[in-house]
């Protein structure tokens, strides 16, 4: 589904065009009235404003396409500081950044490593250097700009180079619409749910082994005819990412506790939804709510009922801990 596209319009008119901030938490580009632009580098591709401050949920919303679910990764960025343009331009850019799906650029889909060959072997140089990403890439060249308005900082230029989800020739290289996907990991998305992801870390952290994740994993994907989602190819490799988190994650990042609490709200500003600061003797109060723990409780609850469990005491805690649970 694409978004709804108008008459042709100058780059020097992009002024002109009205910012668009749909009512959805995240959103795509089917959301969107886009604009092609006439003449200049930009010829022919799509433009649109958004605030800027909405750009990340843009990101998110494409990267949840249905056909083709992809991640959009950062290619590359620029940024300039205010004041050091004279004259700017009218798409001149405080900041530059270029989204490309992660399924590509290149394309290394005939290159099959033979019997006994290494599947870790990489280019020692370029974009196929970067590591854990080789056996993604399917020369996908759907890709978009977004431009921090100079004269605007508030506003957002995104400029679609390429919303299919095509290699060179045209041809679909992922998801549904591609044959040579069908019942490979490049037919879903390209990493494991936040579901899945908190229930891993979830056993990690009681102390559950790398093996008896991925076994259990694998018998019950089994159980169920085998693999329907992209979190039914989890890999070891997956769950060493995750371990390997969890053991460098610091627990105290500052070595006064007022500091490291601070420090750590502010870092995860998206999943407080309260904090009150230690004062005298009464100590701080932090409620914590990631996005996950906010779906299971739309999902599951019943809106009415709050339970609370009271931790005191505990080894790896030095406050009291109370966890709600909300129904």
């Amino acid at each position: 589904m694409k978004g709804h596209e108008s008459k042709m319009a100058r780059m020097e008119d992009i002024l002109n065009l009205p910012v668009q901030d749909p009512p959805y938490t995240e959103f795509s580009a089917a959301h969107i009235n886009w604009v092609k632009v006439e003449g200049g580098r930009q010829g022919g591709d799509d433009i649109a404003l958004i605030p800027f401050s909405r750009v990340e949920d843009f990101v998110k919303g494409e990267s949840g396409n249905a056909d083709c679910p992809a991640n959009f990764r950062v290619e590359s960025r620029r940024k300039r500081p205010e004041g050091s343009l004279n004259k700017p331009r009218v798409d001149g850019y405080l900041e530059y950044t270029l989204y490309w799906c992660s399924y590509g650029p290149e394309d290394y889909r005939d290159i099959e490593p033979q019997i006994g060959e290494k599947t870790s072997t990489k280019p020692s140089s370029g974009k196929g250097s970067r590591p854990g990403r080789r056996h993604m890439m399917r020369g996908c060249i759907c890709h978009f700009t977004v431009k921090r308005l100079y004269t605007r900082p508030q506003l957002a230029l995104i400029i679609y180079n390429q919303r299919s989800h095509v290699d060179k020739s045209g041809a679909p290289c992922h998801g549904i619409l591609d044959h040579e996907s069908v019942g490979t990991r490049a037919m879903y998305a390209p990493r494991i749910s936040e579901e899945l992801r908190q229930k891993v870390m979830s056993l990690l952290h009681v102390g559950i082994s790398l093996d008896a994740i991925v076994q259990h994993h694998m018998e019950e994907v089994q159980r169920h005819g085998g693999p329907h989602s992209r979190d039914d190819f989890l890999t070891r490799n997956d769950v060493r990412n995750m371990e390997r988190l969890i053991k460098n994650s610091p627990h105290e990042l500052h070595l006064d506790d007022r500091c490291s609490v601070k420090m750590w709200v502010q870092r995860h500003h998206k999943h407080v939804f309260y904090f009150q600061e230690s004062c005298g003797c009464e100590g701080f109060v932090l409620g914590v709510q990631t996005d996950w723990q906010l779906q299971q409780m739309l999902r599951y609850g019943h809106g009415g009922f709050i339970v609370s469990h009271l931790v005191s005491g505990s080894k790896k805690f030095k406050v009291e801990l109370v966890i709600v649970f909300g129904f």
